[in-house]
């Protein structure tokens, strides 16, 4: 399925968006906007999907996303079993190309922001020390009058300059092309892989997913995304992995089997390479990291 175009409304007194939602689970699809988009996870953990990009997310997460990127957050499964413990709140920041190109570029002193939102078209995920300083100017923005609120936004997005760890998502290599059939196939590659990482995938059965045969899948695959399907898969079922060891009592062979890993060495393996460390040793890590 293609990703979604969605057309944002935003009134003529206003020069952006700044909503907060609070929702059961995040429901909006696979999708892209002209807009550029700041988003902030208030409440709730899943996967994140950006462009070819795609990692956990928790509470605190703040995430720029450039024109036109698609992207979309997806709750864990729990989210979805109607447990009224659990919630999905954020605040999301939209505003248009104009405000971008006809104001800020314009504006000598904003060069920083300039280099931000070049940046954005990767996708742009923020450390934690530098969201924590400015937690409170984003969840009180939407509440703000007007004239002050513009202010407000402007701040935010100079202190996010100067954030030095922040990190891009999509691979360098990714191309931005949301309203092709490239898209409309990798959007059916990410939600099957959704529903099946947990079980063994033949690539006979996702190349049909693609309507491609075996070979014209994997070399469309690797010229989309620099990655084999192998790779893209053990990716995600490695992200999942690290969740389970840091958030989970489960031992690392239950691990391994919930992330669709069939053989306890060949997870081993591929963890360390991708980690540096071992399952065992990266789950002792982060219990050290919680006491």
């Amino acid at each position: 399925m293609k990703p979604q175009l969605e057309k944002l409304s935003i009134e003529g007194s206003l020069s952006y968006l700044a909503r907060g939602f609070n929702m059961a689970f995040f429901d909006a699809p696979w999708h892209y906007h002209p807009e550029y988009e700041l988003t902030y996870i208030v409440k709730s953990h899943g996967q994140r999907f950006v462009g070819d990009h795609i990692g956990p997310f928790y509470e605190g997460d703040l995430v720029l996303l450039g024109s036109n990127l698609p992207h979309f957050w997806r709750n864990d499964d729990a989210f979805y079993q109607s447990n009224p413990a659990l919630w999905a709140e954020s605040v999301v920041i939209q505003f248009p190309q104009s405000l971008v190109y006809d104001f800020i570029e314009k504006v000598p002193e904003f060069t920083s922001i300039q280099e931000l939102m070049k940046r954005s078209a990767r996708g742009i995920k923020f450390s934690n020390e530098s969201t924590q300083r400015i937690e409170k100017d984003i969840l009180q923005l939407p509440y703000l009058p007007e004239g002050v609120r513009f202010i407000s936004f402007l701040g935010i997005l100079l202190a996010l300059t100067k954030d030095k760890s922040a990190e891009a998502l999509a691979s360098s290599a990714y191309q931005i092309t949301p309203d092709d059939a490239d898209t409309e196939r990798m959007k059916r590659i990410i939600e099957f892989t959704l529903r099946h990482f947990q079980e063994e995938i033949r690539l006979e059965i996702v190349a049909e997913t693609a309507h491609m045969t075996v070979p014209a899948f994997c070399r469309y695959f690797k010229k989309r995304t620099q990655k084999t399907y192998v790779e893209f898969l053990n990716n995600f079922r490695l992200s999942h992995a690290r969740k389970l060891l840091s958030n989970s009592d489960l031992s690392v062979a239950q691990v391994g089997l919930e992330c669709g890993f069939r053989n306890l060495s060949n997870f081993h393996q591929i963890f360390k390479r991708h980690t540096g460390l071992s399952p065992l040793q990266y789950k002792t890590e982060q219990k050290k990291r919680i006491r």
